[in-house]
C-alpha cells in the first residue's frame, strides 16, 4: 500500500480493547457497529481489512469520516446490548465525538441502546436490517446458530448466516462455497465464547417499549423477508419512533445492505443529508 493509502486508512485499537478502521476524511463522522459476525473475528484489522472497508462505504468517504468500530474480545462480563452500547459510549466520547451511527443487525440493537442512553453523541441513527427485537418466526434460527456456537461450529454458522442472507442463486451458492472452499479459512474468533454471548445478547434483547425515547432521528431500513427482521417488524419499530423513516426492499432478506446495496447506500445518503422520506418499498 503506498503513501497515499497509508494516509488515507487507519487501523488499531481504542483503549487496546476496541478494533477499528478508519476511513476517509470527510467533515462529519459515521460510526458503523457491525453485526453478529464481529464475534467471529480475530480481533484484529489489517490493511486488507481497511481497503475492503474503504470499498464498502465509498458512496460516503467524500462527506464522512468512517469508523467501523469492533467489540472487546472477551465479553463475559458485558453479556448485555446495554453493556456493550455502553462501550460505543465510551468510544465516542473519548476517541470520535458526536456521530452519525449506522448499526448493521445486532449492531443495530446496540445502536439503539446508545442514543437512547446518549442523545448527545448520536446525531442520526440508522438502523440497517435491524428493528427493536428478533421476529418470533426467527427465533428458531437463532436457537440454532446458539447451538452451533457452543459447538464451535465456525464455518456451519457463517454458511448458515449466508443461507439467511441471500436470495436467489446466491442464496444457493454463498453457503455452498463457504461450507467447501470457505473451510480452508474458517472464522476465527479470538474467544470463541464471544460468539454464543452474542446469540444470547440479540435473543434477549427487546426495544419495544423504549423505541419513544429514541431522541435521533431514524431510519430504519431492511428487506421485508428478512427471517429475523422482516417487514412486521421494520414496520412496528418505525412506527414506534418519535422522528423516524423507513426503507424497504421487496423480497430481500437479511443481506439487504449487500444484494441491495445501490439503494441501500442511496437511502442511507440521503437520510443522513437530511432529506425527508415516506414509507417506501423497492
Amino acid at each position: 500500500m503506498g503513501a497515499t493509502l497509508t494516509q488515507r486508512f487507519d487501523t488499531g485499537q481504542f483503549d487496546g480493547r476496541y478494533p477499528y478502521v478508519r476511513v476517509g476524511h470527510g467533515p462529519e463522522t459515521l460510526l458503523v457497529i457491525p453485526g453478529i459476525g464481529d464475534a467471529m473475528f480475530d480481533g484484529a484489522y489489517g490493511r486488507t481489512d481497511a481497503v475492503t472497508t474503504a470499498a464498502t462505504f465509498r458512496r460516503f468517504l467524500a462527506d464522512y469520516t468512517v469508523y467501523l468500530v469492533s467489540r472487546p474480545r472477551g465479553l463475559e462480563d458485558r453479556q448485555s446490548i446495554g453493556a456493550m452500547a455502553r462501550d460505543y459510549e465510551r468510544v465516542l466520547a473519548d476517541h470520535v465525538g458526536a456521530a452519525s451511527v449506522l448499526g448493521l443487525s445486532m449492531g443495530g440493537l446496540i445502536g439503539q441502546e446508545l442514543a437512547r442512553e446518549r442523545p448527545d453523541l448520536v446525531d442520526r441513527l440508522v438502523l440497517g436490517v435491524s428493528g427493536c427485537r428478533i421476529a418470533e418466526s426467527g427465533r428458531p434460527l437463532v436457537r440454532e446458530l446458539h447451538r452451533l456456537a457452543l459447538e464451535g461450529e465456525w464455518t456451519e454458522i457463517r454458511a448458515r448466516l449466508y443461507e439467511a442472507m441471500f436470495t436467489g442463486a446466491w442464496r444457493r451458492a454463498v453457503p455452498l462455497l463457504s461450507r467447501t472452499v470457505g473451510r480452508v479459512h474458517p472464522p476465527n474468533p479470538a474467544d470463541p465464547r464471544d460468539v454464543p454471548i452474542s446469540f444470547e445478547a440479540v435473543r434477549d434483547y427487546d426495544g419495544t417499549d423504549r423505541l419513544a425515547d429514541l431522541e435521533s432521528r431514524t431510519l430504519v431500513i431492511g428487506g421485508t423477508d428478512d427471517p429475523f427482521f422482516p417487514e412486521g417488524i421494520l414496520r412496528e419499530t418505525y412506527e414506534r419512533l418519535p422522528d423516524g423513516q423507513l426503507a424497504m426492499f421487496s423480497g430481500a432478506r437479511h443481506g439487504a445492505f449487500l444484494e441491495r446495496k445501490a439503494g441501500f447506500d442511496d437511502w442511507v445518503e440521503r437520510f443522513l443529508r437530511g432529506e425527508t422520506a415516506t414509507r417506501v418499498r423497492q
